[in-house]
Parts: C-alpha cells; structure tokens; sequence
C-alpha cells in the first residue's frame, strides 16, 4: 500500500471526484451527476474521501449523516454510504476497505452509531463487498413506474 494515501476531498479534487462518479454511475446523466456532486459538497452532512495513488484520485467514498429513516436502522442519525468507487487497476488492493473504515469513523464523529448503505440486486460484487465489511442484508425493494394515460 505504499504511495497510497486517503485524505479529505479538496475543491481541487472536484474534476476527478467527477470523472470517478461517472464510471460509478454510467446510466445517469453527467450533468444531473455534477449537479448532485456539487449539493453533497456544499452539504455539511456530507463528507468525501479520496484515495490517492502518487497524488492521483484512484478512488472515493461519500458518506453522509441521515436523520430520515435509513432502512433497519434503529437510530438517527444514522451514517450513509452514498457512493464508494475505486478505479479497476486499483481493486483487490485494501483500498475500498480503508476508505469505508475512514467513512464509518466520519460518521461516528457526527453521533451515529449506525451505517447504511445500497447498491442494485444484481451488482453481487458490491453486495459481497459489503457483507465482507459486516454489513447484514435488510431487504429488497422494486421499483415499478407506470405511464399516467392522457
């Protein structure tokens, strides 16, 4: 793990934050993806790191503190894991667990004693990082959308 350094996102970091959060979310569009990159930076509820390789963004995490109801949580606030990203040339490396244990401890600053977090029913691989991490599956939700006729 050395020349690998995790710190606090920076404004400077912003095009890479961006360019990681692309990859992340490939179906979204890119400007509603900056658009939401901008609102969690200005958010005070809302904290990233980066992971750096020789100073290069490589990877980041975005925790946030929830007073809503996270799902299973039987606390609030409780932590949240919006995104978590690390390039593919740099997976299977440590690097997403020290990012998310850099995240948990964020969200224990902030008075939460709990963390959540997401991914889709078929990403098994983001499913497996988690439980690795000590997260127990919740539940599952489908989403369903229906045309209004005119």
């Amino acid at each position: 793990m050395d020349n690998f350094t995790i710190a606090d996102y920076q404004p400077s970091d912003f095009q890479a934050w961006l360019n990681m959060s692309l990859k992340l979310f490939k179906d979204y569009p890119a400007e509603e993806t900056e658009r939401g990159l901008v609102r969690m930076a200005q958010n005070p509820k809302c904290k990233t790191f980066l992971a750096k390789f020789d100073n290069s963004a490589v990877g980041f995490i975005t925790v946030s503190v929830r007073t809503d109801y996270v799902e299973g949580s039987k606390t609030s606030p409780t932590g949240y894991v919006e995104a978590i990203f690390v390039d593919a040339k740099y997976r299977k490396q440590g690097l997403a667990k020290l990012l998310f244990e850099k995240g948990e401890q964020w969200t224990k600053l902030q008075g939460c004693s709990e963390i959540g977090s997401d991914t889709w029913d078929w990403n098994l691989a983001a499913q497996d990082f988690h439980l690795k991490l000590g997260f127990q599956k919740e539940d599952v939700l489908v989403h369903f959308i229906k045309k209004i006729p005119n």
